[in-house]
């Protein structure tokens, strides 16, 4: 696949419901009719068929945090991972128009549940040496 083209295909939507000027909800879903299995340099390029959901909580008007979870397959492992949605942000500028978020979900994974479903943990072991027969 990294030496040629390809063509992907896939339908997806979000929504969003505003429950107070503090709290709205949102759901989300993607749908890729082919999900490739890619390496780790690729990955990140490649969407995936993946839904969730998130609440936007906001404290101020400058500062407020996405807090929901995401499910999705994984491009390395061909697998359904879930991953939690926990990202920060704060507006800059005039009238707030620019939000800059640092999402800390997979950290937070990684953290507490540990990376098991992260395929590049796994090292090839060397075979042991055959022992010879008396």
């Amino acid at each position: 696949m990294q030496s040629q083209l390809y063509t992907q295909y896939g339908f997806g939507g979000a929504i969003g419901y505003e429950l107070t000027d503090a709290v709205s909800l949102h759901a989300f879903g993607y749908y890729y009719a082919s999900n490739p299995r890619v390496g780790p340099a690729i990955s990140p390029y490649i969407s995936t068929t993946s839904f969730g959901g998130y609440a936007n909580i906001r404290f101020s008007e400058d500062f407020g945090s996405e807090v929901g979870v995401r499910r999705y397959v994984n491009p390395m492992s061909g697998r359904w991972t879930t991953s939690p949605i926990v990202t920060p942000y704060f507006r800059v500028g005039k009238r707030n128009k620019v939000k800059i978020g640092l999402p800390l979900g997979e950290l937070l994974k990684a953290a507490v549940w540990g990376d098991n479903d992260n395929p590049l943990r796994y090292r090839p072991q060397p075979s042991q040496p055959q022992q010879k027969k008396k």
